[in-house]
């Protein structure tokens, strides 16, 4: 528990200090509610503060600035790969929340050697990082790498496949089989089948050669 109520902000602060036992300079506090007197005891609130000790702060930040020392050596652990690729040019660090995101950015021509035939070559490339990345011990996101919007395109492809091959399944009664993909592929269909009440999908094979198997329920 870290919030606090007291007739006052300051009363507040004393409450928590207490309970934490901490002295003032070891806190920091974030005002949630300056509290209302009322009238009469009338539309009374108490005030509340938020109070986190220094040291977990001072451990968040220490841990924000390791993330991100981990971030940039895998960039450019990537980059001394791509600089061996005479056609890709630069390597940008996309932002996202779901993913650690790296954008090979190269000259349209040169795209389809870069990601490679159904993503071979992109897809391997993302695997040699990913085991780097758990190397560092940087496991808060999985690694995914992406060229001339290729990934847009490729769940779009997987998302129609997928529900291709369920129609397939219903209609059939048969189980149908898909070529192996990363796990990242895999996530796409688990989740565009999930709602399916009349299939089901599983995942089969070992490391690289995972493949899914959509089968009626």
């Amino acid at each position: 528990m870290t919030e606090f109520q007291g007739t006052t902000i300051q009363d507040a602060i004393e409450t928590g200090l207490k309970e934490l036992k901490l002295q003032r300079e070891q806190i920091a506090v974030d005002v949630i509610s300056e509290g209302h007197k009322g009238f009469l005891g009338i539309g009374r609130h108490p005030a509340i503060v938020d109070i986190k000790p220094l040291d977990s702060i001072k451990n968040i930040v220490d841990a924000a600035n390791n993330t991100n020392e981990q971030i940039d050596k895998i960039q450019t652990y990537l980059e001394n790969i791509v600089d061996k690729l005479d056609y890709a040019q630069t390597v940008v660090w996309v932002k996202n929340p779901e993913n650690l995101k790296f954008e090979i950015k190269t000259d349209e021509p040169d795209q389809a050697r870069v990601i490679g035939k159904h993503g071979k070559n992109i897809n391997a490339l993302q695997t040699i990082v990913q085991e780097y990345a758990y190397y560092l011990d940087f496991r808060d996101q999985p690694v995914l790498l992406d060229c001339g919007g290729y990934r847009q395109r490729r769940q779009e492809a997987l998302i129609a496949l997928s529900t291709f091959k369920a129609e397939q399944v219903q209609v059939t009664h048969k189980p149908t089989y898909l070529d192996p993909m990363p796990a990242l592929e895999r996530k796409v269909i688990y989740e565009n089948l999930a709602d399916n009440k009349q299939v089901v999908v599983r995942t089969q094979g070992h490391g690289l050669e995972r493949y899914l198997v959509i089968r009626p329920r």
